[in-house]
């Protein structure tokens, strides 16, 4: 049985994704940029279905991407009460409250396009778009490829890396091997993704992609109550975070 996140249309669904990201771009206040990141947390494990394999290489991309970015604009942001000098850097109250909303907001935001790229069929958004929203059939097909790619090439280059352990029998001494390994791992990654696009590109030449001919689909979409209520109350939320965070 699907999760109850990948049976929500993604007409609905992208009401949710823009007044999310609408909500955290317009707030600079943290109890708000907190409250949207841990609703995402809440909504991705009652609703995406991920193992818990797939939770722990995303809480690592997210750990990986924040800290950096949190520790950096703690040392350039301005401030006056200053709470601690590092080599004669001067971290402040002011500066670590801004970086963790920064911070919080970034993640939402990625976050929030994961979730909707791995719970939603391309199929069902060209529908979408093409069909219901009227949108050009060529817009409709480049976000649905965008949205088959992302995991795909995640899936390529979890394989890739794997490959690469299990032909190592030391690991990697020194930052020049690891430097030659890294490249090796984006070259692979590359060939790959470029091949994919190559097959994409002959298929849609195939099925005479860009004709002028109408396209007709077999596909529908249900707009579910429950795809209507997620949608009314983001819809409220980004209001309240509009008009008071």
């Amino acid at each position: 049985m699907q999760a109850w996140l990948n049976r929500i249309d993604p007409i609905t669904k992208g009401i949710w994704l823009f007044g999310t990201g609408l909500a955290v771009m317009i707030s600079m206040k943290l109890n708000w940029q907190l409250g949207w990141f841990l609703s995402l947390l809440i909504i991705g494990v009652t609703g995406a279905g991920w193992s818990g394999a797939r939770w722990r290489t995303v809480l690592i991309l997210l750990l990986g991407f924040a800290l950096p970015l949190f520790l950096f604009q703690c040392l350039v942001l301005p401030g006056t009460k200053i709470r601690l000098t590092i080599l004669g850097l001067n971290l402040t109250e002011e500066a670590c409250r801004t970086s963790l909303t920064l911070t919080l907001r970034a993640l939402t935001l990625f976050l929030s396009s994961l979730l909707y790229a791995t719970t939603t069929e391309p199929r069902d958004v060209v529908t979408a778009l093409s069909h219901h929203l009227r949108l050009p059939n060529r817009f409709a097909f480049a976000v649905a490829i965008a949205l088959r790619f992302v995991p795909l090439l995640a899936e390529e280059a979890r394989n890739i890396r794997e490959a690469q352990r299990m032909r190592q029998l030391t690991a990697p001494q020194g930052i020049g091997e690891r430097m030659r390994l890294a490249g090796q791992y984006v070259a692979a990654v590359t060939s790959s993704a470029m091949r994919r696009v190559q097959n994409v590109a002959t298929a849609m030449e195939v099925k005479q992609f860009g004709a002028s001919i109408a396209r007709t689909s077999w596909r529908t979409l249900r707009f579910t109550a429950l795809g209507i209520s997620f949608a009314t109350v983001t819809v409220g939320a980004m209001t309240a975070t509009i008009l008071l965070g």
